[in-house]
């Protein structure tokens, strides 16, 4: 299984010393929280230098994640927002074609893809997946891959099952356009969240392993095996990532950059245990 560390997972520390960390610890691949490390005003001198950081390291970059600024709402009927949001996530593939990057995961809860208490669910549905549609057509001759995550119902209300990512592809219809799960999501939404691997994984383009609190595989009581078993049964081949990141709403990630490395190192070797 390859395993990948999410940026954000050692804070804002030097992004050099957090591709050098990771790799240093064992990870095959870095996954760049965007609007944190790699926004798309970035130039594209920056990005040549941090995939040279990344090549150098002996890595690749698995994905893309946390790609909102907080200037989108993706879930809009407006036209204006609409257009706002297809543009940016074109910008958004033009970072990641610049990172050799072949997914970018869209997650983001709270008011970037929740609905509000008046408004049409479906028109609000269909006009998402007209925006995304639009990004993916662009993605596509590009070779990048749009991987939609469940959330949890505490941070969206709308899509929160990888059964709901799954039909919402189905709408926009297009082979780069996945799902997206995430462990610590899945452990509060699914029932048995092997099973809905089973069911599912055959479209997943990633997964986040992230423990039941949030922390690092091991830290708390998630049944990796199962899963890890689960993936293998469906074929999964797509990349792991550790995304350790938003741990409370008070702490997005771990108090030093010394704490980060001790809990995604012993995090890495319970994954290797399990996953292989």
């Amino acid at each position: 299984m390859k395993l990948s560390a999410c940026t954000a997972a050692f804070g804002m520390a030097d992004l050099k010393k957090i591709i050098d960390t990771s790799a240093a610890l064992g990870y095959d691949a870095v996954e760049i929280t965007a609007a944190l490390h790699l926004p798309v005003d970035s130039t594209k001198e920056r990005r040549a230098e941090v995939l040279g950081w990344i090549k150098d390291a002996g890595i690749v970059c698995s994905a893309l994640h946390y790609i909102f600024d907080g200037t989108i709402r993706l879930l809009s009927t407006d036209p204006e927002m609409m257009k706002k949001s297809a543009d940016y996530l074109k910008k958004v593939v033009d970072v990641a074609c610049d990172m050799e990057c072949p997914t970018i995961i869209l997650g983001s809860g709270g008011k970037t893809r929740s609905f509000e208490p008046d408004w049409d669910r479906k028109a609000g549905v269909k006009c998402m997946a007209e925006v995304i549609r639009e990004a993916a057509l662009y993605a596509q001759p590009k070779g990048v891959t749009f991987a939609i995550e469940a959330i949890n119902r505490y941070e969206t209300n709308f899509m929160n099952t990888l059964e709901e990512a799954v039909n919402f592809t189905k709408l926009v219809d297009l082979p780069n356009v996945r799902t997206m799960a995430d462990t610590y999501h899945l452990n509060i939404e699914e029932k048995d969240p092997a099973e809905t691997i089973r069911r599912y994984g055959h479209t997943l383009a990633n997964l986040h392993l992230a423990d039941s609190n949030r922390q690092a595989p091991g830290d708390g009581h998630f049944d990796f095996a199962s899963v890890a078993q689960a993936l293998r049964e469906v074929g999964f081949q797509g990349y792991c990532s550790f995304e350790v990141f938003g741990l409370y709403p008070w702490k997005l990630w771990y108090d030093t950059f010394e704490e980060s490395v001790e809990h995604m190192g012993n995090g890495i070797k319970v994954a290797r245990e399990i996953f292989g």
